[in-house]
């Protein structure tokens, strides 16, 4: 993280005092001003700062992956670790107030026989005593179904938490069942343990309790399900039949998402982890007492589809622990990890659902899979063969030698019309007979489904989806079920190593084999997930009307990367009362230099409404820190608030708008943030011969109009937004981020680089704002509808898989167009292995994927209508982006102005050449911003929302 940790501790310690309940944060406040604090508060407060405070410091690490291993590394699954950034001054210090909000905010009790112990918390968190003493039956008739994970033949005794979620099934994380499990070719089975002869022993401990010898031990007899990378972290486990359930019931399951701020409980095993940084700051929280039932009491801070955050205290152990809603004693998330007191992940109920649905089918509908018995301690009798049966509807008996089988490589099957089935696949993966009809869509459903069945339990096989055949990296008409596997490997380096290459037909339908997409990894290529739900609760402002109107104004309409700072920069340096910015995203080092330059005199002001987290590239700030900087540097005179974004927010996934306002007199619009991917510090005009920024940066569309009646009217906007902002929750929880792998020439054809001049002028136009969720629908409708020859389609996304009603009618309108013989050219941005899917839907849709191509850094938002009128703006072509989010775009009706743009991008369409996939690259990778936010090298980071197109 570039940001310090101790103002990132500042930071979620301001979270979890706005997210108390009233008498909570009266306590906080209380035992806050005591005269004198209890020797405990200082001593924690010193070790906060030894962690915190250190100037060099590295960043914090994620400690619940599991247990600790004496000496080891981070367990399967982790997350790639977090790069180490030092701020350019020392932070300020935690204090006494920080340290109270966590021990007296988020406090860890003890339980004993199944129930909390009420007095076994610090005296001073009185509040939350109270709370627990009246909600204590709803979440002690859960205690008897959570238990610890132990294992034998082991080098730690435990290894995580788990608990009962159906008759006779556990959920725990991936990570935790990875140190005891591994793939077979017909399930999984237990690894061979410390003695290297006899595989490991798992039991699931119901009690543990400090203080009792007691225990309640149940052999885990099968390992059901492991989810794969990139999945939620999250396995599942079968337990032995017992002679009486009597206490051993599966809790209960949330109906429908938690709203932030909600009381919650974390019931788990904290372990005593070498991985926590300072080991008297983790015995002041804990009290000295690990491995053994704790409930840590917290709140949600953040509500996600994908990611949940809560501020409940947890360590190494809890891996695997209920998230519990303290009102109601049902479970709302799946707690996996975190980073000392700055943030707990959790996997939320829906994905929970989800996958259990799955664990369910393979136990019902493969109930003939025979796997590892760990009866009798951990005694395997034949751990080298497995079997398996489907009824498909036919009935495939397959043995294995699943020593034979990699987890990590898929052979790509060899097609021919007579091939031959592959050892033991049987009949289902027999090639059509001649003169056959082409699959149709019911066709290719059913194969998929076949196929499903066939391949469950191949950990190369990330998912199976209907989809098309891609020849030489571009698509076909030919319909195939789509295998997606982690990385694919020639055919003969397969079979060198005795594998069993993926079959070629499945019922009579083409396979074929390609790298998982971001939506594979997610599971939400199987059709069961929940149908996407959009929503806000803007209320649109009549009395700030988004009329079309004819004005005088001097513009300045330039592109990026070519014109980007060169335009910005002078424009922020010419603030001389105040600056109102609108932003999705803040952290480019030279833009926050000219903001504090533009704003540096005491009689300047500045307003700022800002979505808080997201990526972060190579030495930017993140967003607190940016946000942070210019509080120290204006004080009173900074009014800001975080965006209010998310299910309890006003906009549903993002505000992504890219708007400033500058002396209420001069606008800055753009389709890009204020990163230094957006807006880096380079002038390429300045030597057109260089072609490396159109590799590095951008493209994006910008324009800067001197309009006070413009500038006014989107300053009112964004003035509303900020105080809307400030009397609405903060809700969103930092979004999870997807590193793309990026080739950034793949895509390039031979070309002369080319910079463009930015085009400047005084004179009347006519323009009309746009703003979501007020009027694009509305204006967009029309402008489509209204093109005779050309539209020139432009932007970052171009989803058309989920798609809202409002949204429809715009792709509907685009497609028509097509259809009617006009030229629609459709740019949108790679992303690498989730190209396949979005070139396959629009082929779905109806669009002719010729005029369809891919561009690296594709960044811009605009629409170009028969070279006579433009759209240059910030919505993405999505349900959310369209109708739900805080976006901003304007239509300028000027042939001038359209010609310009309309230049940039036909030199794009050629210079880019015609969409092909490159399935040489390697898989996405999905991250939370738990995790820091700068990707690996070779990648480029993209908030998941953008990705799946929400």
């Amino acid at each position: 993280m570039t940001v310090a940790d101790s103002q990132r501790l500042r930071s979620v310690a301001r979270q979890i005092a706005d997210a108390s309940a009233p008498e909570v944060l009266a306590n906080i406040s209380q035992v806050q001003n005591e005269f004198e604090h209890p020797q405990w508060v200082a001593d924690a407060t010193k070790a906060m700062n030894a962690r915190y405070g250190n100037f060099s410091a590295t960043t914090p690490r994620l400690v619940d992956e599991g247990v600790a291993l004496a000496g080891g590394p981070p367990g399967p699954g982790s997350a790639p670790p977090p790069a180490a950034a030092a701020p350019a001054q020392p932070p300020p210090p935690v204090t006494n107030d920080e340290t109270i909000v966590f021990a007296v905010g988020t406090p860890v009790f003890l339980v004993q026989n199944n129930a909390i112990d009420i007095g076994s918390a610090r005296a001073e968190a009185t509040a939350w005593r109270q709370i627990l003493t009246a909600k204590a039956p709803l979440l002690n008739r859960s205690m008897a179904s959570i238990g610890r994970v132990d294992v034998s033949n082991f080098d730690n005794p435990f290894v995580g938490t788990a608990w009962v979620i159906d008759d006779g099934l556990v959920i725990t994380n991936r990570h935790v069942a990875n140190l005891f499990a591994q793939t077979s070719g017909a399930g999984f089975t237990f690894k061979l343990g410390f003695d290297a002869r006899t595989p490991i022993g798992a039991d699931i401990d119901f009690l543990q309790e400090y203080g009792s010898a007691a225990t309640d031990p149940v052999t885990v007899e099968r390992i059901v399900w492991v989810a794969p990378d990139g999945l939620p972290d999250i396995a599942f486990l079968k337990l032995a039949q017992m002679s009486s359930a009597v206490g051993r019931v599966k809790l209960q399951l949330a109906s429908e998402p938690p709203p932030a701020k909600l009381p919650v409980a974390v019931v788990g095993y904290p372990a005593s982890d070498i991985r926590f940084s300072d080991q008297q700051l983790a015995n002041k929280i804990f009290g000295g007492i690990y491995d053994k039932k704790r409930v840590a009491v917290g709140n949600l801070l953040g509500v996600g589809d994908d990611n949940i955050t809560h501020s409940c205290s947890t360590l190494g152990g809890n891996s695997g622990s209920p998230v519990i809603d303290i009102g109601t004693g049902q479970v709302v998330a799946l707690h996996y990890r975190g980073i000392e007191f700055i943030e707990n992940d959790a996997v939320p109920i829906d994905q929970l659902k989800r996958c259990l649905a799955r664990a369910r089918g393979l136990l019902e509908n493969t109930g003939g899979i025979v796997m590892a018995d760990n009866s009798g301690g951990g005694s395997n009798q034949n751990p080298g063969r497995g079997g398996v049966t489907f009824t498909v509807p036919l009935k495939i008996t397959v043995e294995i030698d699943d020593g034979a089988l990699p987890t990590l490589a898929a052979a790509v099957p060899m097609h021919g019309s007579a091939q031959t089935p592959g050892p033991g696949l049987g009949p289902a993966t027999s090639a059509p007979p001649p003169g056959s009809p082409p699959p149709t869509r019911e066709m290719t459903l059913a194969a998929v489904r076949t196929a499903r069945a066939l391949l469950a339990n191949r950990e190369d096989v990330v998912a199976v989806k209907p989809g098309y055949r891609f020849e030489n990296g571009e698509i076909t008409d030919e319909r195939a079920v789509v295998i997606a596997v982690r990385r694919k490997v020639d055919l003969g380096a397969l079979e060198s190593r005795g594998v069993v290459p993926l079959p070629s037909y499945v019922d009579g339908v083409r396979t074929d084999v390609t790298v998982a997409s971001t939506a594979d990894l997610m599971g939400l290529s199987y059709g069961d997930e929940a149908p996407p739900a959009w929503h806000t609760s803007y209320k649109k402002r009549p009395d700030l009307p988004l009329t079309r109107r004819k004005t005088t104004t001097t513009f300045t309409v330039h592109t990026g990367p070519d014109a980007s700072w060169p335009v910005l920069g002078p424009f922020l340096a010419s603030t001389t009362k105040s600056l109102v910015v609108a932003m999705y995203d803040f952290g480019a080092v030279n833009v926050l230099k000219g903001v504090l330059d533009a704003v540096k005199n005491k009689a300047e002001t500045m307003s700022l409404v800002l979505q808080m987290g997201g990526k972060v590239h190579a030495g930017d700030f993140t967003d607190y820190e940016a946000v942070d900087k210019i509080r120290e540097e204006k004080g009173d005179k900074f009014n800001f608030a975080p965006a209010s974004v998310g299910k309890a927010g006003i906009f549903d996934s993002a505000y992504h708008i890219k708007v400033a306002v500058r002396d209420r007199a001069a606008m800055w619009l753009s389709s890009g943030n204020w990163q230094s991917s957006n807006q880096p510090d380079v002038a390429p005009l300045a030597n057109p011969a260089d072609a490396s920024a159109l590799r590095l940066y951008n493209r994006e569309w910008h324009v800067v109009l001197e309009d006070k009646d413009l500038s006014q009217l989107f300053e009112a906007h964004i003035l509303r937004d900020l105080e809307e902002a400030k009397a609405a929750p903060e809700t969103v929880a930092g979004e999870p981020l997807v590193w793309v792998p990026a080739d950034l020439t793949v895509d390039e054809a031979a070309a002369k680089p080319r910079y463009f001049q930015p085009l400047t002028d005084t004179r009347e136009i006519d323009v009309q704002p746009v703003l979501t969720p007020d009027n694009y629908i509305d204006m967009v409708l029309p402008f489509i509808q209204s093109a005779k020859s050309t539209i020139y389609f432009q932007n970052q996304s171009f989803n058309t898989k989920t798609v809202g009603d409002d949204y429809r009618k715009l792709l509907d309108a685009l497609l028509a167009q097509q259809k009617a013989g006009r030229d629609v050219r459709i740019i949108f941005r790679s992303f690498g292995p989730d190209d396949r899917d979005t070139i396959s839907s629009a082929k779905d849709y109806g669009f002719d994927t010729n005029k369809i191509r891919k561009q690296n850094n594709c960044h811009t938002k605009g629409i170009i209508i028969d070279g006579e009128a433009v759209l240059v703006g910030s919505h993405n072509w999505t349900t959310a982006g369209t109708g739900f989010n805080r976006d901003a775009s304007m239509i300028f009706y000027d042939r001038d102005i359209a010609k310009f743009y309309q230049e940039v991008f036909l030199y794009d369409w050629d210079r880019i050449g015609p969409a092909k996939i490159d399935e040489s690259l390697p898989m996405p990778i999905v991250v939370t911003a738990a995790n820091e936010t700068t990707p690996h090298p070779g990648y480029v980071a993209v908030p998941l929302s953008e990705i799946l197109g929400r």
